[in-house]
Parts: C-alpha cells; sequence; structure tokens
C-alpha cells in the first residue's frame, strides 16, 4: 500500500470505530480498571481489537494505548480507541478516535474522528490537513493576550509546577480544557484554538496530531518527561 492508501484505511478505519463506539455510548459503560485519575472501559478494548483487525491488511505493526505494541520496528500505527475515555463515559462530545502512522519520529499520517460530530481531521506528509473535503490551516493570531490556548491540567505535578502552569495561564486571553489531547491537537489544526500544551501525556495521545499541526501550518514540539509520557506544546507558529 502506498501511503494514500495507508490514510485512506485509517481514515475507514476511524469511521468503522465511531460507528461502533456511537452504537454502544448510551449503554456500554464498564469500568474495566481505573488508574489514578484515569478510567478504562471495555469498550476501550474492544474499540482497539476492532481497530487493529481492520489495519491488519496494512501489515505495519500497531502500538495502542489498550494492548501496547512493539516500536522495535521504524514503521508503526499508534492508536488511541477512545481519546477522551472519561468524556465517553459522561457523555460528552469531546471525544475521539485517533490513528497515526509514524516512521521512527515522523509522522506520515494523522487521523482524528470526532464520531459524535462527524468531523474527520485527517492529514498526511506534505499533502496538507483537512477537516472532511476542506483543507485547514493554523491560526494567524500572533499575541498571547489575542490568543486562546487549551490545555489540560497538570494534576501528578507537585505544587510549585503546578502554581507555575497557573501563573502562566494569565499570559492567554482564553484558556480551554476539553479532556482530550487528540481533539486539542485538532482544534490548533484547524485555527479553532491558537496553541495546545499539556504535560504527562503519551504518544498516542497526540500522535496524530503531529502530523495535522505540521501540514496545517504549525509548530510542534515535544519530549520525553520518563520513558513513556511526554511534555507536548503545539501552536500556530506565530506566537
Amino acid at each position: 500500500m502506498n501511503y494514500k492508501e495507508l490514510k485512506n484505511l485509517a481514515i475507514n478505519t476511524a469511521k468503522k470505530a465511531g460507528e461502533y463506539l456511537l452504537e454502544h455510548k448510551l449503554s456500554d459503560k464498564n469500568i474495566f480498571k481505573e488508574e489514578g485519575r484515569d478510567i478504562k472501559l471495555e469498550i476501550d478494548r474492544s474499540t482497539e481489537r476492532l481497530i487493529r483487525s481492520h489495519l491488519k491488511p496494512s501489515g505495519i505493526e500497531v502500538l495502542g494505548e489498550e494492548y501496547g505494541g512493539d516500536r522495535a520496528n521504524n514503521l508503526n500505527w499508534i492508536v488511541d480507541p477512545i481519546d477522551g475515555t472519561a468524556n465517553y463515559f459522561r457523555g460528552l462530545d469531546q471525544c475521539c478516535v485517533s490513528i497515526a502512522l509514524m516512521q521512527n519520529e515522523e509522522a506520515l499520517i494523522g487521523v482524528i474522528y470526532n464520531f459524535n460530530t462527524k468531523e474527520m481531521f485527517h492529514g498526511q506528509k506534505d499533502q496538507g490537513a483537512f477537516l472532511n473535503d476542506n483543507i485547514i490551516e493554523v491560526s494567524k493570531i500572533n499575541s498571547k493576550s489575542k490568543a486562546s490556548l487549551t490545555t489540560g491540567f497538570p494534576a501528578s505535578e507537585s505544587v510549585k509546577s503546578s502554581l507555575d502552569f497557573l501563573d502562566n495561564l494569565k499570559e492567554w486571553k482564553k484558556i480551554r480544557m476539553f479532556g482530550s489531547a487528540a481533539l486539542s491537537c485538532a482544534y490548533v489544526a484547524s485555527g479553532r484554538c491558537d496553541a495546545y500544551t499539556e504535560k504527562g501525556v503519551y504518544l498516542w495521545d497526540f500522535a496524530a496530531g503531529i502530523c495535522l499541526v505540521n501540514e496545517a501550518g504549525g509548530r510542534v514540539e515535544y519530549s520525553k518527561l520518563d520513558s513513556e509520557r511526554f511534555s507536548v506544546n503545539f501552536d500556530n507558529n506565530c506566537l
């Protein structure tokens, strides 16, 4: 498969997963596990199994939130079956399916599907970023005093770190917390927000957003905090 075919495979897979999640949204809320402030639903796991089965024809190894995977290969699908599980659990619309294709540290394809609103954000390296069939671009706002930041509160950080985080928010005109890292990335790519920053997220939370924000003309920065968690900063490349 070429990259265009792989992107179409990811889009169709995200649609199938979204249909499955909508079908079970009002009924299937069984909690599999609670870890700290996060919850894991049985449907997280069954959705990832569905995604893996649909991506299998590509022959590319999958790294997913629920069942892990091996990044020893230089080409991997990076999958989050429900980004924003807590929102899904409570019946809120800020949740999505996230699928990325990465070669080492390079994001080749990004697909983020908000199945509640039928918004399919998708991008491919050097081919642009789209919302459904429309090209998207980052905003042109160049001052934090006029810009909107989306973020997540670093609850696991120290008191001092949390206070510093809160102090930095004063620079921005508006702050939004959606409870979904992937959608936050998509909103930066589409110009709905101007920047996204968060500490303690995992690769599957933001991998699809790397390609989207890059292809929409934005700036992507991320660094490892430990063996699994990252600090991310995405913006419109004007701030």
